[in-house]
This record gives C-alpha cells, sequence and structure tokens, in this order.
C-alpha cells in the first residue's frame, strides 16, 4: 500500500500570506519523513485551497491566472510538488471563464468546476461552462494532457486528497491522505483459494493499515493541532 499524496488544506488568503503556505511546506515535510519512516512510500506532497473564486472574491476573479501563477512558483519553496485551487462556483459565473488562461500561465496547479452539487441540482449552464474550459484547455497541450489539470465536479465534497477536485472549505488548515490500495488487493487475492478467503485477508490487510496511519496521523495532528480527514 502506497500513500499516493499528503494534501494539505487551507486558506492562504489574497494576496498571499506567506507564513500560511510556510506552515503548509513545514507540515508536509515532516508528515513525509514521519509516513516513510513507518514504512510507506510517499508518492507526492501537495496544497489545496478553498475555492478560488472566494479566496479572491468575485470582484477580483480576473485575478485568478495571477493567482495559479504565483503559487505555481512558490511551490518549490514550501516543498509541496501540486496545488489545486479548488472549483469555478455556479453562483459566480465569470469563475468558469478565467480558468483556461489560469491554466495556460501556471505550473502543476490544478483547478476544477461545478456543474452538479446539492444545493442547485445540475445546472446546465455549468455544464456547458466546464465543456468550453475542456475544449479551451486541450490545445494547450500537443497531446491534451492540460486537461489533467481540470476536473468537472458533481457533487464532490471537499476534503477529497485525489486531484483535480481537491479543495478546502474553511479557514483552518486540515490534511487527509489518498491512498493507493490496489497492491494489497492483488495479494490478498493472490494468496488464497476461494473469494471468502480473499475477502477476508484483504479486510485485514486494510485494517491493519489503516491503525499504523492513523497513529503517524493522530501524532502529526496533535504536534500541529490541525484537523485530520480534510
Amino acid at each position: 500500500m502506497k500513500i499516493r499524496s499528503i494534501t494539505y488544506f487551507c486558506n492562504p488568503g489574497w494576496p498571499l500570506e506567506r507564513k500560511k503556505l510556510e506552515a503548509a511546506g513545514m507540515f508536509l515535510t515532516e508528515a513525509k519523513v514521519e509516513f516513510e519512516a513507518a514504512g510507506y512510500e510517499v508518492q507526492t506532497t501537495r496544497l489545496a485551497t478553498i475555492p478560488f473564486p472566494l479566496l479572491l472574491g468575485a470582484d477580483k476573479i480576473h485575478e485568478t491566472p495571477r493567482l495559479a501563477a504565483e503559487i505555481s512558483q512558490l511551490l518549490p519553496e514550501i516543498g509541496a510538488e501540486y496545488a489545486a485551487l479548488g472549483p469555478a462556483l455556479v453562483g459566480i459565473p465569470d469563475s468558469y471563464l478565467v480558468l483556461p488562461n489560469a491554466i495556460a500561465v501556471s505550473k502543476n496547479v490544478y483547478f476544477s468546476a461545478v456543474m452538479a452539487d446539492p444545493k442547485h441540482g445540475i445546472s446546465m449552464d455549468a455544464v456547458k461552462a466546464c465543456a468550453e474550459v475542456i475544449i479551451r484547455v486541450a490545445p494547450l497541450d500537443p497531446n491534451g494532457f492540460a486537461n489533467l489539470n481540470f476536473a468537472a465536479l458533481a457533487n464532490v465534497p471537499s476534503g477529497t486528497p485525489f486531484f483535480p477536485a481537491s479543495y478546502h472549505d474553511g479557514n483552518e488548515p486540515a490534511f487527509a491522505l489518498a491512498m493507493e490500495a490496489a497492491d494489497a488487493a492483488v495479494s490478498a487475492f493472490g494468496n488464497t483459494g476461494t473469494v471468502e478467503e480473499g475477502r477476508t485477508a484483504l479486510i485485514a490487510a486494510l485494517e491493519e493499515n489503516a491503525q499504523k496511519l492513523v497513529r503517524v496521523a493522530e501524532l502529526l495532528k496533535y504536534k500541529y493541532m490541525i484537523k485530520f480527514g480534510g
């Protein structure tokens, strides 16, 4: 079992508050060391913010490319490999329009956009806006890979550590682990004779790893006074 990402959630303010980003970097550096000491490969460390329309405010939504560029430049300094700046929001239509330019001027920065949520249901205007973002972003890379930096979201809550869908929903920092557990399933079912035996072995492996991971996470949680779980 591997840790795909340790994802740190925060509200970095705008203009960016460097102390908050430095605190994120300190946490991610130590968290990586601690989880590796517990026997886990940590593949990436990541930063996720509150949705960029809320971070900037509707009147400054045009500054999204500048925000993305500044975050992109700071990532190596704070020891984070990637950042997600959250989704465009149904209530702020202009937030969809700025995404292609923001993706174009930044590196290792991810965005998303809401097309359906419990409050608004399915927004056809938002669905069309997401499609337009995909069309405009595709040519940014010769192979179309720029769209890996964007996701259209339907009922995705805050706190997921998996990119590009990650975003935060508050001012207090938090963290979560994105796990890769396919190897555990292969091992469990590859060494047993029946489906039931494989199921039992997989549950045991998941529970054993969960206990180890939570022990490390709890130590970090209390040292940094930070919420665990996004």
